[in-house]
């Protein structure tokens, strides 16, 4: 014992009291279980998972099936900021707190895959305790980042705070091994900002004629590059006049116009290349056909625009449409701001109220975008009013959720159904082409096995398995 208290570790009152967990089952309450009415696809997903009971004993059940296999668990643990939740005792004290969460990731850890990620979402009260925490369990070369996510602006309500507003919240993100960790999907998204509409403000609405005015070979391929000069085209702009009065007006017309906006930009001058097929291209509208010789497009015939010197630059390279608007994309930072998770219908998403508790749909979705594909497991030990298995399931992600609460039934129960059947309109449905279909499996988690006196102290284990067991060895109670 003195010899590992030599390392530099967080300790608190407990730490070393190890639990022995009660052998229990998962018991599947077929009446709560759901399927959609008809299969929507061949590959629906149907075993998914929603369990009813303490998240640490339903973590011990689920070791026997699932250890390795989750290839991403979300927490949104109770924040300890002392406050009262309609639905969660927020102020525990802090020791029982670390204790709480450190027994949990002990567990979590097991069930995750190799290359497996655990996000752990937190704000500033308890995030820098979570992290040492974290670090033991997983060791400290297996910390991927911290995100900083910007729940509301300077100006929304509920920050807080005496020193300075305090607007952020903060997801750690750990994997199980580094070196079997590989990103599924960098690409970061957010509003097209209007200091990128004053750049990317033309149209090319038609290229008209052309005729070859020049050609040379290209000195990397030997190819021929031909320069055309373009008669009868027709180039338009959107105007930004009156942004905030029109800017319905103007999402709109970039969204219809998106394929073909455009920005000029200079050549550098190190670019010889580029420059040669430039000083055919000084005064009016042209295009140059050539074989591309590096780059992700290496090997395949392209055509260039320029514009009086200058070469064009599509906005469709650096956004995309979603949902009828444009948005940028780029690789994605560890700062998520405000404006780029949708949120403005957040209240209504589910079609539950969870007051204070409720995470964005498109925050959920954006962190499965970094580490998850279509088949892999998500879980979510804390599953609050059923977000991450909601979008889990609309992006063909299989899912286990678990929640002690009674909202697990009021709350969870019903968002979900609704996803199923293809009622829930909201969140990422319509970014995801979510339209119905597949199921999950409803549990209780027993009621406990262990015989105890009058003191409800436990005076032994009684041995149990029964045909609706998910995990022999699994949990029923926490045993001192």
């Amino acid at each position: 014992m003195a010899e590992r208290r030599r390392r530099l570790e967080l300790t608190w009152i407990g730490k070393e009291e190890r639990l022995r967990l009660e052998p229990g089952i998962l018991l599947e309450d077929t009446a709560l279980s759901c399927q959609a009415a008809k299969r929507v696809t061949d590959h629906d997903l149907l075993d998914n998972r929603l369990i009813h009971g303490d998240n640490l004993l339903a973590l011990k059940a689920l070791e026997q099936e699932f250890a390795g296999k989750i290839k991403c668990i979300y927490i949104d643990p109770p924040f300890n900021t002392g406050k009262a939740f309609e639905h969660y005792d927020d102020g525990l004290e802090h020791s029982l707190w670390l204790d709480r969460m450190a027994r949990r990731v002990e567990l979590m850890r097991t069930l995750m895959a190799d290359g497996g990620v655990l996000f752990v979402h937190l704000d500033q009260e308890e995030v820098h305790y979570m992290k040492v925490v974290l670090d033991e369990v997983f060791g400290r070369p297996q910390f991927l980042g911290q995100i900083a996510y910007e729940r509301s602006g300077v100006s929304g309500i509920g920050q807080g705070g005496a020193f300075l507003v305090n607007t952020h919240e903060y997801i750690l993100a750990y994997t199980k091994d580094r070196s079997r960790f590989s990103a599924a999907d960098l690409q970061g998204e957010g509003p097209l900002e209007p200091s990128a509409m004053k750049r990317y403000n033309r149209v090319l609405v038609s290229t008209g004629a052309r005729r070859e005015v020049a050609r040379f070979k290209a000195p990397s391929t030997g190819e021929p590059v031909v320069i055309y000069k373009h008669s009868g085209f027709d180039v338009q702009s959107i105007s930004l006049r009156d942004f905030e009065r029109r800017k319905e007006k103007i999402d709109a017309e970039y969204a219809r116009h998106f394929a073909a906006i455009f920005r000029l930009t200079s050549i550098q001058k190190e670019n010889e290349f580029q420059n040669r097929i430039i000083s055919h291209c000084k005064d009016g509208f042209f295009s140059a056909d050539y074989l591309v010789s590096r780059g992700k497009s290496k090997g395949e015939r392209t055509t260039l625009y320029y514009m009086d010197g200058q070469a064009a630059v599509w906005l469709r390279d650096t956004a995309k449409l979603v949902d009828g608007r444009v948005v940028r994309t780029g690789k994605q930072s560890d700062f998520w701001a405000h404006a780029d998770i949708p949120k403005a219908n957040l209240a209504n998403e589910g079609d539950v109220d969870f007051r204070r508790g409720k995470k964005p749909e498109f925050l959920i979705r954006r962190l499965l975008k970094l580490v998850t594909e279509p088949g892999d497991w998500v879980l979510d030990a804390f599953a609050g009013s059923g977000t991450t298995g909601a979008v889990a399931h609309k992006m063909g992600r299989r899912w286990i959720m678990v929640e002690m609460g009674d909202h697990c039934r009021t709350h969870v129960l019903p968002r979900l159904r609704s996803v199923i059947d293809g009622s829930d309109r909201g969140g990422v449905t319509a970014t995801t082409g979510w339209r119905g279909g597949g199921g999950f499996r409803f549990f209780n988690l027993a009621p406990s096995l262990v015989e105890k006196d009058d003191a409800e102290r436990p005076l032994r284990a009684v041995a149990h398995a029964g045909p609706w067991a998910l995990a022999a060895g699994g949990v029923g109670a926490e045993v001192p």
